[in-house]
Parts: C-alpha cells; sequence; structure tokens
C-alpha cells in the first residue's frame, strides 16, 4: 500500500468496493457524505459494473467533492479494496459495503477512539437491516462483548487469548484500521471471489498491539436484497477454503500459529467457517465439491485433525468435524437430512398441539403458524425436503452415527 506522510490529507479514507449495486448506493453513499467526521475522503471502487453505478457516483460529486471513482475491469471485491487503499490518503482506513448504512457519527465515534488511544484498529458493533420489511434485527456475532474485558478500554490478543478471532467476526465494514499498521504488516485483502475479507481481518486481529472496541450498534448490514457481493456463494464453493488456508500459512510464516492459544483461535474459525460454507450452499454439487475437499485431507492441511474436544467451543462443531474426518459423503448427507428431518418433526408436533387447543390458544396459534411457514421458507429447509427425495433409496440403509 503506497502512501507516504506528506499524502495523508484526510483522517479517514473510506473505500467502498461496488459491482452492479445501483440498487442501493445513493442511499449508502448518502449516509456517509451525512458523517458527522467531515475530514474525510470516499472512495468508490467500481468493480466492472453494467449498470447506472458510474452515473450516480458521478452526479453525487457534484453535491460532495469529496467523493472519488476509480473503475476496473471485472476482478472481485478484495481487488477493488485493494485498489482503493493504494488511492486513499486518509490516516485511517474503513471498508465499508455499497449497499449498507451507517449511524451518521460512526466515523467520528470510531476515528476519536483510534486517535484518543493510538490504536491499531476499531472494531464498533453492528445488526442487520431487512430490505423487504424495514426490520433492524440484532445480531450479536458482530460484537460479542461477554469476551471483552470489562476493564480495560484497548486489548489484543495477549487479553482475549483464544477468543481473539470469536468476539467479533472478520468482516471488514464494522473495522477501523490505522493506514500505517495495515502497511507496516503488510496488509491486503485476497484476490479471490468470496471471502477475501478473511485473510486480512484475522491477521489484523492477531497482530494489532492495540484494539479498541465501540460497544454501539453504528452500521446496519442490508439483508434480502439482490446484486450484493454475498450473493450466488455456489458458484466458488471453495473460496472460504481456500482463504483459510492462505491464513494458514501466513501465520505459520510470521510464527503465530506457535501461540497455542492463537491455534486453538485460529482452529474454531476454521471449522465454524467451513460449517457456515456448506450451510450456505445453494446446490448439491457445490456442497458435496466443499465436503470432498475437506473430508479428503482438507482438514488435516488446516490442523484439525489432531485436536480433542476440549479444543473447540461448540461441541456440535466438534462433532462436524469427527463427521467429515470419518464419513462418506453419502453417509454424512443421510445424517444431516435425519436431523433436519427432525428438527420440522419437533416443529409440527408442536403446531399440531397448538391446532388441538386451538379454541384456547388462538394467539399462540397464530403464533406457531407463522413460525412454521418461515421455517419452510428457509433455504435450508427447502434444500433439505429436495434431498431427502434425492437420496430416499439409501437413506434408510445407512445408520448415521451413534454419538
Amino acid at each position: 500500500m503506497e502512501q507516504t506522510t506528506d499524502s495523508i490529507t484526510n483522517d479517514v479514507s473510506v473505500i467502498i468496493p461496488v459491482h452492479n449495486g445501483a440498487d442501493y448506493l445513493e442511499e449508502t453513499l448518502r449516509c456517509v457524505m451525512k458523517q458527522t467526521l467531515r475530514k474525510i475522503e470516499i472512495i468508490v471502487v467500481d468493480d466492472g459494473s453494467t449498470d447506472d453505478t458510474a452515473a450516480i457516483v458521478k452526479r453525487l460529486q457534484e453535491e460532495d467533492s469529496r467523493l472519488r471513482y476509480i473503475y476496473q475491469e471485472k476482478a472481485n471485491a478484495g481487488v477493488a479494496r485493494n485498489r482503493g487503499m493504494v488511492a486513499a490518503n486518509g490516516q485511517a482506513l474503513m471498508f465499508l459495503d455499497g449497499d449498507d448504512l451507517f449511524e451518521p457519527e460512526m466515523l467520528e465515534k470510531m476515528y476519536g477512539a483510534l486517535a484518543e488511544c493510538t490504536a491499531d484498529m476499531v472494531v464498533c458493533d453492528a445488526d442487520q437491516y431487512d430490505t423487504q420489511n424495514g426490520e433492524y434485527l440484532p445480531k450479536p456475532q458482530y460484537m460479542r462483548s461477554e469476551y471483552l474485558p470489562e476493564d480495560k478500554t484497548i486489548f489484543s490478543k495477549l487479553e482475549l487469548g483464544e477468543h481473539i478471532l470469536y468476539f467479533t467476526t472478520s468482516v471488514p465494514w464494522n473495522k477501523l484500521f490505522r493506514a500505517s499498521f495495515l502497511k507496516e504488516n503488510n496488509l491486503q485483502f485476497q484476490d479471490i471471489e468470496r471471502a477475501n475479507d478473511q485473510y486480512m481481518s484475522i491477521l489484523a486481529l492477531l497482530l494489532a498491539d492495540k484494539i479498541v472496541a465501540v460497544r454501539e450498534v453504528l452500521v446496519h448490514y442490508r439483508i434480502n436484497q439482490k446484486g450484493n457481493l454475498t450473493t450466488e456463494f455456489s458458484k466458488t464453493p471453495l473460496c472460504a477454503y481456500q482463504a483459510m488456508v492462505a491464513t494458514k500459512e501466513a501465520l505459520t510464516e510470521r510464527g503465530l500459529i506457535e501461540d497455542a492459544k492463537v491455534k486453538q483461535a485460529f482452529d474454531n474459525k476454521v471449522i465454524n467457517l467451513m460449517i457456515y460454507s456448506l450451510n450456505i450452499q445453494r446446490s448439491a454439487q457445490a456442497y458435496k465439491e466443499l465436503y470432498d475437499v475437506l473430508s479428503g485431507g482438507g482438514l488435516e492441511q488446516l490442523g484439525l485433525a489432531g485436536e480433542g474436544e476440549e479444543h473447540y467451543f461448540n461441541p456440535l462443531e466438534y462433532q462436524n468435524l469427527r463427521s467429515f474426518l470419518s464419513m462418506p459423503y453419502d453417509q454424512f448427507l443421510v445424517m444431516k437430512n435425519r436431523e433436519y428431518r427432525d428438527v420440522i418433526a419437533r416443529k409440527n408436533v408442536r403446531y399440531k398441539e397448538m391446532v388441538a387447543k386451538k379454541d384456547t390458544v388462538i394467539a399462540g396459534l397464530k403464533e406457531k403458524e407463522k413460525e412454521l411457514n418461515e421455517i419452510k421458507r428457509k433455504n435450508w429447509y427447502k434444500k433439505m425436503v429436495k434431498w431427502i427425495d434425492q437420496y430416499h433409496s439409501i437413506r434408510d440403509k445407512i445408520r448415521p452415527p451413534k454419538n
């Protein structure tokens, strides 16, 4: 990242990668333009858009000269963010998505904490904004305060130990980085289609000497929209795995993985991300491709084969890990189908109980009807039904392993 002392003219450079984001881009940019911290620049890196992205930015530039526009041929969000870093002249960098919403004081509060504590990075809390119904949904994974020290404003992996990668996620958009910290540690985003933020965020959290948590919801991550950078995962099902391989190599090269608590933190991050990556696949082919890589030596390559149950925070994730290491794909799929079927069966039992009592518990019945209908709309439920039909001929022939 090329940046000299003479080139630093802003407090914060906000870098926003966009690919065909015209539907929500103006709303997002206006959120940034209205930030109470005024000494900022807003760099939009257009990742090969074919919609009205460029026209929107150029129109808003007439209102606000702090807006900058950079075009690149289609690559990915990681390359776009790196391109923005090269062009940035702020003392701190923040990487936002082109469709999210932000509190007006976000940058002022985060940059104020960074400057006051001379920190390497600042992390804030966030929630999710549902585009379809306009609701704001709390999501504790963005800031798990129970893992943060109560008596300290500044912390690092020394204080959080094995929970350093667990108190927040690896998303970049709730983090503000000191520009010189990124440069000194040669931290950039990966050049892969998806999960390109994992590498940099994990390394930053492990390398930072001073991290500050702003325990307020300042970012609203948009969900249930079309055309954002986190859809169509099944086109590239191995990206998250590739990100973890590269991160493991970097941790090894820098001598960080030798720390037992760092290894525990990383291992738990990996298994959580791999299970998540399986669950978000939209096709059986992509699901199988990722599963085959994990069970065919991928988890051993990541160093996850030799640790016992006490090493992992979540017993269910550990059970999934053991299944990856011991089960062929068809057997694993049957086991998961039975788990999903049991979940729905329990929901249906409760629903039928409510129906039987409908004369006396009308309100409860309506609530259960809504709950069941919501479940049936879930992608995992639809996938489960499809796969149960697909594997009907083998599911009764294979017994799931005993716990």
